[in-house]
């Protein structure tokens, strides 16, 4: 369980530039496929290969590189909502209103 929530915490993780995407992207598909080859071997009571846990790995290498890139290419080409130029000024009063405020509820009629 300690090993999934670091899974987790590492994959949340973001990438400034295509380097650190195609980075993050080949270790967690690697270490993905690496796991999954020998937990599959561990189910049906075969103990694993190295070999085989190389093949995992690689293929999970090679899915998590084309995935990052991949994604990381189409936030790339984002179009973004407004430029670091036209950042809008943010004051006090403008923050929303609190979602815990609850207006009142009128009592409802009887018929």
């Amino acid at each position: 369980m300690k090993h999934l929530s670091l899974i987790t915490l590492v994959s949340l993780a973001s990438c400034a530039s295509m380097k650190d995407s195609l980075q993050l992207g080949a270790g967690v598909g690697a270490f993905s496929g690496a796991a999954a080859t020998y937990s599959a071997h561990q189910s049906m009571g075969r103990s694993a290969k190295l070999e085989d846990v190389a093949v995992g790995a690689g293929v999970g290498l090679g899915i998590g590189l084309l995935t990052s890139y991949l994604v990381h290419k189409s936030l790339a080409d984002e179009p973004r909502p407004y430029s670091e130029s036209e950042t809008p000024q943010m004051h006090f009063g403008d923050l929303p209103p609190s979602p815990f405020i609850m207006p009142p509820i009128a009592p409802r009629r009887k018929k």
